[in-house]
């Protein structure tokens, strides 16, 4: 597999990017700041400019879909198409490209049957690039342990264990997720010490010695303390290397080192520090702040590899924006002075648009995206419901959720009897949509789909398709639709334990808004444009970072290289930029 390196010879012309992409930003936050409920209050459409609605409303449902990816039609305005591109060209460039130096040397080792059970198409992608990533920066550190940062239910510290020899402590936040990887890291120790004896029977002498079974910490990383216990983990391998009789880590007791258990406390010796690298699969929030801080503080990790997600649930600390940060700051963006400097605070409504692929974007169907608009616009309209009947449920700021699945499957069924739609139509629209977060199931076609492009469960009432035509004004499609956005509102009404309102009532809002819904399409497809561009600005950052603390610090700490590269195909994994960092210790 090819890769493209990024920005990894200066801290200057990483920052330069950051400005121009912080200039964009600044001139279109209107519609990056807008969120899904206010679309009908604040009358969002009237931000953006008449004459890109108007060629967008000319424009077919994939060319909306085709937007994120950069892609303007000729006959657009010239500023609509200059948006765009220039959108397209601040961002990363996510496909895998160029040979970089950690990944000059990679051969990734195919993932065997055993070890792939229960992982998806997606899992194994993902694991086989980046366990071959991992362990080539481990040769290349010479380091042998490995801290497989929300490890989850431990594919990677499986793969890395028993196919690439590795010494690995799986820390996962969630008791369950390390009891599953004792049990799985088990049973394939039973089958490869019978492989291993078959060797040895045909005079091949392997030793079941060799096999490395994972240690599991169950631990909360990233919050409280922050990176105190990462610390404490490169505190424990130092004194495993201090007494090789004494288990380094129970499998059995699930120990939250954040509160110093007192086996751990340090001992004296002389036996040098032991080394190790910090690995995090699709890191959630904080935690891959939490991995790189680690690196830059603790001379015992030479190298980190993080794969970040969910940036919506990153903290953001308005009070850096001055860019006066202090050491106790911990927040998770901004990390570097510069962005620190330039000011600009993205808000949950940015981070959360940072979530959103453009591949899932390209690849989705007219229909399912059209189901998609309609969603957000009868959520949107619900608000005004809200707030006229309701407004100290609007106070508490609600969330819809979902339509559980039996009752998605009776609307279905009932709407392919209406419309004559064939089955497999119906079930194609969510084919490879998987959600890109840091819980890989998904809970019904439609919600996947939603969530696969960032959106909440404020916009995933599960609805059908109810024409694959844009224009909802026509007298017969608006009645249809009405009384779809009646169904809608009930339904979360009931879920929200407040009393229904009448019909008439329904149908007065629903009118107010019928004449603008033609808006709601165009409007996400542009503001989804922005979602490379602000997901480049939180990477960049992380990259940045890194790049100051070498500048400033590579007496004391050594020097530090870092790249940023696409790892992953981003239609199978759009979470696929990958922080790979390395320590020289200084001579």
């Amino acid at each position: 597999m090819d890769f493209e390196k990024f920005w990894c010879n200066s801290s200057s012309s990483t920052l330069n990017r950051l400005i121009a992409i912080a200039n964009f930003l600044k001139l279109h936050q209107p519609l990056w700041r807008a969120h899904v409920v206010e679309f009908f209050q604040e009358k969002l459409w009237e931000k953006v400019d008449p004459r890109w609605l108007a060629c967008l409303q000319a424009a077919t449902v994939k060319d909306w879909l085709l937007l994120p990816s950069g892609i303007a039609q000729d006959d657009w305005l010239s500023s609509l198409k200059e948006f765009v591109r220039t959108a397209h060209s601040l961002a990363l460039q996510r496909q895998p490209k160029t040979v970089t130096n950690a990944l000059s040397e990679m051969l990734a080792v195919p993932i065997g049957s055993v070890l792939a059970q229960g992982m998806s198409a997606k899992k194994r992608h993902e694991i086989a690039a980046l366990s071959s990533l991992v362990a080539n920066v481990a040769k290349s550190t010479e380091t042998t342990n490995v801290i497989d940062v929300g490890a989850g239910q431990g594919y990677l510290g499986l793969v890395l264990s028993f196919e690439y020899r590795m010494a690995v402590v799986a820390v996962d936040a969630c008791a369950h997720h390390s009891n599953v990887t004792n049990e799985r890291a088990a049973r394939i120790e039973k089958h490869y010490n019978a492989q291993l004896h078959k060797t040895q029977q045909v005079g091949v002498d392997y030793s079941s010695k060799d096999l490395c079974v994972p240690r599991t910490v169950t631990c909360c990383v990233g919050s409280g303390e922050t990176h105190t216990a990462l610390a404490s983990l490169m505190l424990a391998l130092r004194n495993q290397s201090q007494e090789s009789e004494e288990p380094m880590l129970s499998t059995s007791d699930h120990n939250c080192i954040n509160k110093h258990p007192s086996h751990l406390k340090e001992r004296r010796s002389s036996t040098q520090d032991v080394a190790a690298v910090l690995a995090g699969l699709h890191a959630c929030g904080d935690l891959s702040a939490t991995m790189l801080r680690t690196f830059l503080e603790c001379k015992e990790v030479k190298a980190v590899i993080n794969v970040g997600c969910c940036y919506n649930l990153l903290t953001e600390e308005c009070s850096s924006m001055t860019g006066e940060t202090t050491k106790d700051s911990m927040s998770g963006f901004p990390l570097s002075k510069g962005v620190c400097h330039l000011g600009l605070h993205l808000g949950k409504n940015g981070r959360d648009l940072a979530c959103q692929s453009a591949e899932r974007w390209r690849d989705d169907l007219p229909e399912s995206a059209l189901r998609n608009f309609e969603s957000h616009a009868f959520r949107a309209a619900l608000q005004l419901i809200l707030l006229q009947f309701y407004p100290e449920t609007v106070i508490a700021n609600p969330s819809v959720g979902r339509i559980g699945k039996a009752r998605r499957r009776r609307q279905q069924a009932a709407h392919r009897q209406v419309t004559a739609i064939p089955t497999n139509q119906q079930s194609s629209s969510g084919e490879n949509q998987a959600s890109e977060s840091c819980s890989q199931t998904s809970t019904s076609t439609h919600a996947s789909n939603a969530k696969s492009r960032g959106e909440g469960a404020e916009s995933s009432l599960s609805l059908p398709i109810l024409s694959s035509g844009r224009n909802w004004a026509t007298t017969n499609h608006m009645m249809t639709t009405a009384a779809a956005f009646e169904e809608y509102t009930r339904s979360a009404l009931q879920r929200l334990n407040l009393p229904m309102i009448s019909k008439h009532d329904f149908t007065t809002v629903w009118e107010s808004v019928a004449p603008y819904m033609d808006f709601v399409g165009p409007f996400w497809s542009l503001r989804a444009v922005l979602a490379p561009v602000l997901e480049s600005y939180i990477l960049l950052d992380r990259l940045l970072y890194l790049e100051e603390h070498t500048q400033n610090n590579s007496s004391t700490t050594g020097q530090i290289t870092a790249e940023l590269v696409p790892l992953f195909e981003p239609s199978v994994s759009p979470r696929n930029m990958v922080i790979i960092a390395c320590r020289q210790d200084p001579h």
